[in-house]
This record gives C-alpha cells, structure tokens and sequence, in this order.
C-alpha cells in the first residue's frame, strides 16, 4: 500500500475511544487499525457476495 489518500470521518466518541484502546492492545496506530478492520470487511464483504451467487 504505497499510495495513501487522506479522507475524514466523524466517529462517535465512544465508538473512537474504542478503537483507540483496540490500537493500542494491538500495538498498532488508529489509522492501521482501521485500515485493517476495513480490509477485512471487505475481503469478508466480496466472499459473501461470491457465495451468494452460487
């Protein structure tokens, strides 16, 4: 992943906070946590439809 485009979202507070703790129990930034959570629901996302089509 070598190119990078910034965006923003507004999170809820809570939900935030969450993820920050999430981060840091993964010894990872926010940004990759939520890169890799994204990742993940889209591999998951693209297997659903596949096998919905069967």
């Amino acid at each position: 992943m070598s190119d990078i485009s910034k965006t923003t979202i507004n999170l809820p507070v809570d939900l935030k906070k969450e993820l920050k703790k999430l981060a840091i129990d993964e010894d990872t930034s926010l940004s990759g946590l939520i890169i890799k959570m994204i990742e993940e629901g889209m591999a998951s996302r693209s297997k659903t439809v596949i096998s919905d089509e069967d």
